[in-house]
């Protein structure tokens, strides 16, 4: 099956573990060599005086890719934060260049 990044970002995630909804998908991760997907990231939960920590899905973790939903089994205790970048566009598309905080 081959998806494009906008196909996949118009998906909701679903963890399976506890069956929260964790939002869409906001970025790709890919290796170096541009050969492999490491993981997805979804937006994490806001907190009150403090910025969101985005989630971290590793390629591993996704247990199904629907139609309309992509099925991930994290556990939450587990998860990796990952801090938004200034330099992240709000729509997910970044500027093609690697981000050092999320490798």
């Amino acid at each position: 099956m081959e998806l494009s990044y906008s196909e996949l970002r118009t998906k909701e995630v679903v963890n399976l573990q506890n069956g929260a909804r964790m939002g869409k998908i906001i970025d790709m991760i890919i290796d170096s060599n541009g050969k492999n997907v490491l993981g997805v990231v979804v937006p994490g939960v806001k907190k009150l005086f403090k910025p969101a920590e985005d989630i971290f899905v590793p390629w591993c973790n996704i247990s199904k890719i629907g139609n309309d939903v992509i099925l991930v089994s994290l556990d939450v205790s587990s998860l990796t934060g990952v801090t938004r970048s200034a330099e992240m566009h709000m729509d997910g598309v970044g500027d093609g260049k690697p981000q050092d905080d999320f490798l």
